[in-house]
C-alpha cells in the first residue's frame, strides 16, 4: 500500500492550495482527481474551435492582490499570471446608455452619476467603507474559519461595525434597495449578486459589503484558469508529493478510530498517517468518510442539502473580431470593459428572472455576465481571432426535468446569440465562426461535484452560509472523526479565493504542531473606536 503523510480527496483549486501549503511544511501529500484534467471549476478547454480557449467556469479571480494564496505561494514563480483591466464591469441597456465602473472609484462614480447623483454619492460611500477602510476585516472574514454571530458582533464594535452587521438579516435585494434608488444602478448590482448564485432570501444583505470590498478586483487568469491548479500542481510536485489523476475514491477507511487513507473506486488503497482532507461538496465527504462517524444533526443537514436553484447555461462564442456595444457610443469605455453585463433593464426584471427560473422555466428575457478575454490576453484565441461567453441564468431541471436541455441546446444557442446581439450588433454571422451552449446539465455531467449544476456546491442562504456552511459542528474545517477535514467550496469562503483551502491548511497545521512558514492574516476585530 502507498503511503503518505497526508491525502488531500479532489484536486480542485481548493484542494491544490490545502495540499501546497502543507506539502511547504514538510509533509508528503497526494492530492487524488477522480476526472482526467486536475482544476475542478478552474477548468479551460478549446470548447468551440481549435485554439480558441474557453474558461468552463471561473474565469473573474477576484481579490488577487490582496489575498494571500498568490503571495504565500508565490505562484508567479511557478506560472501563473494574471492581469487586472482597469475597466472592470460595464452593464449596458437596450436604449443604448451604460453603467462602468473602473478600479478608479471616481471615474465609476461619474459614470453613475450620469443616470443619479444621490446613487453615485452611496457608491462612493459603500466603496470608501468596504474597500478602503474595512477591507483588512472584510479580507480576515474569508481567509479564517468562520466565527458563531455572537462572537462576531463581540468581536466586531465601534458605528462602523454597527453599520456593518446591520446587512446580516437583510437580503441581499434590500440591501441593494436601501443603498440605491435608479432602476438600472440597482439592476447593475442584483446581476452582480446572479453571478455569485445569492439566493435572495433574509440573511444574505452581508454579501453587499462583501461585493465592494472586491468588486474592483477582477483578474483574468493569462491563458486560462487551469493556469492556477497547473501552478500549485507544480508546488506539491516540487516538495515531493503527488497529484494523481484518474483516482476517484470511493471511501475513507479508519484504522484505531481515525481517518487513515482511502479506497480507491478500483479497489486500491491509500495510506495518510497524518490526515485525510476532502475538497469534495459536503453531502460527498460525509458520505465517504462514513455517516456512522457524524451525529445525526449533520447527517440530517447534509441528505438535505440545498444545492440551489441558481445555475448558469453559458454560451461559448469563437468569433473574428471583438463583441462591439452600441452602448460605447454613449461610453467609449463599454469598450475597454473586462466584465459585460446585459440582458436587463430595469431590477424589476431581474426579479422575474429569477421567479422563472425558480419554477424551472428558460428565462424569457435571459440576462448575465461575460468576457471577451481574448480582447485583455490574446493567448485565448489564434491571431485574428477572438473568444467570447455569456452567463445566463438557468434552471437545472428545465420544466422539470434536466435531461431536456440536450434536446433543446442548439436552440437556446441560437436564441441567445441573437439577445447578445441586440446590445453587440456586429455579432452576425460573417463574425460569429462558432457557438455553443453549455448547459446545467453540462455542468454536472462534467464535474460530479457540483451536483444539479451547483457552481457554488450549495446554495448560497442563511442556513447555508458562515458557521452553518456546512453545518456548525464542521465550519471550522474539523470533523468529528478525527484526522479527517474539510476543504471544498461547501464551507465558508467559495469561489477562486482558495479561502477554504487555506483555511483548512491553517487548522491542519495547528492540530500537527507544525510549524506555519507562512504569516497568517490577523483574525476579525475591529476595534470600537473605529
Amino acid at each position: 500500500m502507498d503511503r503518505y503523510d497526508g491525502i488531500v480527496i479532489g484536486a480542485g483549486h481548493n484542494g491544490l492550495v490545502c495540499a501546497a501549503y502543507l506539502s511547504r511544511c514538510g509533509l508528503k501529500v497526494a492530492v487524488l482527481e477522480a476526472e482526467r484534467e486536475i482544476g475542478g471549476g478552474a477548468s479551460t478547454r478549446e470548447f468551440t474551435l481549435p485554439g480558441y480557449k474557453s474558461n468552463m467556469h471561473a474565469n473573474f479571480f477576484i481579490g488577487l492582490d490582496d489575498f494571500p494564496i498568490v503571495r504565500d505561494l508565490a505562484l508567479a514563480r511557478h506560472g501563473f499570471r494574471y492581469l487586472t483591466p482597469d475597466v472592470q464591469h460595464a452593464m449596458v441597456f437596450r436604449d443604448g446608455t451604460a453603467v462602468v465602473l473602473h478600479r478608479d472609484p471616481k471615474k465609476s462614480a461619474a459614470s453613475i452619476a450620469r443616470l443619479s447623483k444621490r446613487d453615485a454619492v452611496a457608491f462612493g460611500h459603500l466603496h470608501q467603507r468596504y474597500a478602503v477602510e474595512l477591507a483588512p476585516l472584510m479580507r480576515s472574514f474569508l481567509f479564517h474559519p468562520p466565527l458563531p454571530r455572537e462572537a462576531v458582533a463581540e468581536r466586531i464594535g465601534g458605528q462602523k461595525g454597527k453599520d456593518l452587521l446591520a446587512f446580516a438579516p437583510m437580503t441581499i435585494s434590500s440591501a441593494i434597495d436601501a443603498h440605491f434608488e435608479h432602476p438600472k444602478v440597482r439592476a447593475l448590482f442584483k446581476l452582480f449578486a446572479h453571478a455569485i448564485t445569492v439566493e435572495d432570501e433574509p440573511g444574505t444583505g452581508l454579501f453587499l459589503p462583501s461585493l465592494f470590498s472586491s468588486q474592483t478586483t477582477l483578474g483574468l487568469p493569462v491563458g486560462g484558469a487551469l493556469e492556477l491548479p497547473r501552478a500549485l500542481e507544480r508546488i506539491i510536485l516540487a516538495s515531493g508529493g503527488a497529484v494523481v489523476r484518474g483516482a476517484a475514491v470511493r471511501e475513507v477507511f479508519r484504522e484505531g478510530g481515525r481517518a487513515a487513507g482511502v479506497v480507491l473506486e478500483d479497489g486500491k488503497r491509500l495510506g495518510a498517517s497524518r490526515f485525510v482532507a476532502s475538497s469534495l461538496n459536503a453531502p460527498a465527504s460525509v458520505r465517504m468518510a462514513g455517516e456512522d462517524a457524524f451525529p445525526a444533526e449533520v447527517n440530517e443537514k447534509v441528505r438535505n442539502w440545498d444545492w440551489g436553484f441558481h445555475s448558469l447555461m453559458t454560451l461559448h462564442l469563437a468569433l473574428s473580431d471583438r463583441p462591439r456595444y452600441a452602448a460605447e457610443k454613449y461610453d467609449a469605455d463599454v469598450g475597454l470593459s473586462y466584465n459585460l453585463i446585459f440582458g436587463a433593464e430595469d431590477d424589476a426584471q431581474v426579479v422575474q428572472n429569477a421567479r422563472e427560473r425558480r419554477a424551472g422555466k428558460f428565462p424569457s428575457q435571459p440576462m448575465g455576465n461575460g468576457s471577451c478575454n481574448s480582447q485583455h490576453d490574446p493567448s485565448y484565441a489564434p491571431k485574428g481571432g477572438h473568444v467570447a461567453f455569456w452567463w445566463p441564468g438557468a434552471p437545472y431541471a428545465l420544466e422539470g426535468d434536466a435531461a431536456r436541455w440536450d434536446a433543446v441546446k442548439e436552440g437556446a444557442a441560437e436564441r441567445l446569440v441573437g439577445v447578445w446581439r441586440e446590445f453587440a450588433p456586429n455579432l452576425t454571422r460573417d463574425t460569429v465562426r462558432a457557438a455553443k451552449l453549455y448547459t446545467p446539465l453540462d455542468i454536472e455531467r462534467g464535474n460530479r461535484n457540483m451536483v444539479r449544476g451547483a457552481v457554488r456546491m450549495g446554495a448560497y442562504k442563511a442556513d447555508q452560509l458562515g458557521v452553518n456552511r456546512p453545518h456548525p459542528l464542521l465550519s471550522g474545517m474539523r470533523t468529528p472523526l478525527e484526522g479527517f477535514y474539510l476543504c471544498s467550496s461547501s464551507c465558508q469562503g467559495g469561489g477562486l479565493n482558495g479561502a477554504p483551502g487555506y483555511n483548512a491548511a491553517g487548522v491542519i497545521a495547528q492540530d500537527l504542531g507544525l510549524g506555519l512558514w507562512w504569516e497568517p492574516l490577523p483574525a476579525p476585530a475591529l476595534a470600537a473606536h473605529a
